[in-house]
């Protein structure tokens, strides 16, 4: 059906005062301050020659390169396969009546700065997410002794890995993990693996998980982010329903080839998760080089999963947007966002196997998951409170194939190739592509700015910057 992103928010017991950080509202005021050049959006679709920069993919990662791109006063196309921008940024309103983000639902910071910032300028409103989070040994809230052994196991799971990795020992991180994590070794791994990476422990880089930037700080969005992102490319042209299949890069020009014809242009952006290029839907002519077909096989997307349903009455008693963790058992833990925007609306995230499986599984799946958790948990009385329930399919979704990207052991260096322009003309973009801010909204769309910058001084032009 559709995706996800992203992990972690709420609160810790004391809910105080939450800072808001709130956007401008007037929208008519900032139209004119904030649109892009006319002629930039003009020449954008239907020119005769070639363009200067062809974008493919208009999720966050190249909306962000064609906004620089058509800032800079160049012509640029920017195609998109489906028939919605965003990628896997996506907002339900139907559903349930309220917004409901299926995919990324977290800004982080600090590395989200300038993309909050424009968010705020562009009209959109976002809110600092709770931090912490409640959790739950069966029925029962975990008692103070159990919370500090719960946040310590975390702990010596995150600083066994990243320790491994910073002195480059390019491991599965499941084999440097300490002898005896105690009592809440599988939560803490679940949590820090699968949750956070969309992978198993085993299948995750010491390397790349140590270079992650720290995500402890996070925006919400109250309208959810895929009506934010629409804000920031309303002043695009985009060409919907536009499959690249090919992208031939020539010694003057690149032409990509579509289900709709082709598209000629100086340089070309590629902002598609790598799953599409290793399932052979977008190839590059001639054969990539060494380095950035390595990186396309070993920066692999996990699964990332979520299954929303209605518990009325609030049987949990839980805060706004809290986050829940329940370990009962031997089983795997349930990882909730509850009470989503103060309604009736929880969350459950899933992730690595078992977020295959539900991608996998029948149409109930994700229903039949969640309610048997929470009566093993609660009992039968909350299983039989749960209303309506939506499940996600990234793994299935046929322009994403995953949910986030991880790099499999031993890779944990390969992001660099997908910076480096290849040929003089192709450029990399997406959160797959960036070192430190992967999996996150906010490393899609500084990559794509990244990339922006490097066609532009692939085209001459003066003072192009590469970095965001």
């Amino acid at each position: 059906m559709v995706p996800p992103d992203p992990f972690r928010s709420p609160a810790d017991g004391a809910f105080e005062a939450r800072r808001v950080l709130r956007g401008l509202t007037r929208r008519a005021l900032l139209a004119g301050a904030f649109a892009l050049p006319a002629f930039a959006r003009a020449l954008g679709q239907g020119t005769a020659g070639p363009v200067d920069v062809i974008i493919i993919g208009a999720g966050a990662a190249g909306i962000a390169a064609a906004r620089k791109v058509a800032a800079a006063g160049r012509t640029y196309a920017l195609i998109e396969a489906s028939k919605r921008i965003g990628g896997r940024v996506l907002t339900d309103t139907a559903s349930f009546g309220l917004p409901l983000d299926l995919g990324a639902s977290r800004l982080y910071l600090p590395g989200a700065s300038s993309l909050a910032e424009l968010a705020r300028q562009s009209g959109g409103e976002l809110d600092l997410a709770p931090s912490g989070a409640r959790l739950y040994t069966g029925a029962r809230e975990a008692t103070d002794t159990q919370y500090e052994d719960f946040a310590a196991t975390v702990r010596r799971v995150e600083r066994a890995i990243g320790a491994a990795g910073d002195a480059g020992r390019d491991l599965p991180a499941a084999r440097v993990l300490p002898p005896d994590l105690g009592a809440f070794g599988a939560a803490a791994s679940f949590f820090v693996g699968p949750l956070r990476c969309a992978k198993d422990l085993d299948q995750v880089s010491t390397v790349d998980f140590s270079r992650a930037e720290d995500r402890e700080e996070a925006l919400l969005a109250p309208n959810g982010f895929g009506p934010l992102l629409a804000q920031l490319a309303s002043a695009l042209t985009v060409r919907m329903d536009t499959a690249a299949t090919s992208v031939d890069i020539g010694s003057r020009i690149v032409e990509v080839r579509t289900n709709r014809g082709t598209v000629t242009g100086r340089t070309v952006v590629v902002a598609v998760p790598p799953s599409l290029m290793l399932a052979g839907k977008l190839r590059i002519l001639p054969m990539l080089p060494t380095r950035q077909r390595a990186a396309v096989e070993r920066i692999t997307l996990g699964a990332r999963e979520k299954v929303a349903f209605l518990l009325p009455g609030n049987p949990l008693r839980a805060a706004d947007d809290e986050t829940i963790i329940v370990q009962a058992g031997t089983q795997r833990p349930l990882v909730l966002k509850a009470r989503v925007g103060g309604s009736d609306l929880h969350v459950a995230e899933v992730g690595g196997p078992q977020a295959q499986a539900l991608s996998d599984g029948g149409s109930n799946a994700g229903a039949d998951y969640v309610k048997a958790a929470l009566i093993a948990d609660f009992g039968t009385d909350i299983g039989k409170r749960m209303g309506k329930v939506v499940q996600t399919r990234w793994s299935k979704e046929p322009w994403t194939l995953g949910g986030i990207s991880c790099a499999l052991p031993g890779s944990g260096n390969m992001r660099r190739a997908f910076t480096e322009v290849v040929a003089n003309r192709l450029i990399f973009a997406g959160e797959h592509t960036h070192e430190t801010l992967w999996g996150t909204l906010a490393g899609a769309w500084a990559s794509g700015e990244r990339a922006a910058g490097q066609a532009l001084r692939l085209l001459g032009v003066q003072g192009a910057s590469l970095a965001p």
